[in-house]
């Protein structure tokens, strides 16, 4: 029991957690990108109806066309889509939601 409890442990720090919660998913990664007149629909690995914004039926995150560094955060999101990288995302915390911005750690 004790080695059992002791390998746990030194195996959790290694761990990471991906989940969406309030305002961001955290360490998600892409799983789905729609591409639409006004921008992108993305879908995370993490659970978005614990956001405090409306995903809307099918869960996604939204990239406006609009967006001032829309080609930027749409360049990080492809090519965490593509290398299966985790991502963390800001959304809005109201109404649909609105990507604000995303960073990827390494």
């Amino acid at each position: 029991m004790k080695k059992w409890l002791l390998t746990s442990l030194l195996l959790l720090p290694g761990q990471s957690f991906a989940d969406c919660s309030g305002v961001h998913c955290t360490n998600v990664k892409i799983t789905r990108l729609v591409i639409t007149e006004s921008g992108i629909s993305v879908g995370t690995s993490g659970d978005e109806k614990k956001l405090d914004c409306d995903a809307g039926t099918y869960d996604y995150l939204k990239l406006e066309l609009g967006h001032k560094n829309y080609d930027s955060i749409y360049s990080l999101i492809l090519t965490s889509h593509t290398t299966e990288h985790p991502i963390w995302l800001r959304v809005s915390d109201k109404g649909s939601c609105k990507i604000s911005y995303v960073v990827s750690d390494k």
